[in-house]
């Protein structure tokens, strides 16, 4: 079970930095995003390998209603963070993507859209995080 969990720390480890850090693709997405505002976002590498229940979409609305995240967040223009479309129209409906934008809710981030720092969220649990940004990663303007 040990070497599981470090495993799977050290997967996550690497995709975090894969995905927060990035090569000059994902720096000239940050561009984009500051710069050109209406240039397209490309979608990140990824299968789409979840299809999230109505259900469950329905709860990370609701989730996501009684949360801050609108504080720093609007669904479909950017404020201090940026818009909940964009997100999704950076990130596949993939269970890693999904997992490593949950564990960016509990345990805060900084440098994935520029210099805006994204507070913890250390009492969400990883299950309501993960059905929060199904939620976001289902308004996908495709």
């Amino acid at each position: 079970m040990h070497a599981f969990m470090f495993c799977s720390a050290t997967l996550l480890a690497v995709v975090i930095l894969a995905v927060g850090c990035g090569g000059n693709a994902n720096h000239s997405e940050k561009s984009a995003v500051r710069e050109h505002p209406n240039k397209p976002i490309e979608k990140l590498a990824g299968d789409v390998d979840v299809v999230p229940t109505a259900e469950m979409l329905d709860k990370g609305r609701v989730l996501m209603s009684y949360s801050d995240c609108f504080t720093c967040h609007k669904e479909t223009d950017r404020k201090r963070g940026p818009a909940f479309q964009d997100i999704a129209a950076r990130y596949p409906m993939n269970s890693n993507y999904i997992r490593v934008l949950a564990k960016r809710i509990i345990l805060g981030g900084k440098g994935s859209w520029g210099n805006v720092v994204m507070p913890p969220h250390p009492a969400v649990s990883e299950e309501d995080a993960e059905t929060m940004v199904m939620y976001v990663l289902s308004l996908d303007r495709k």
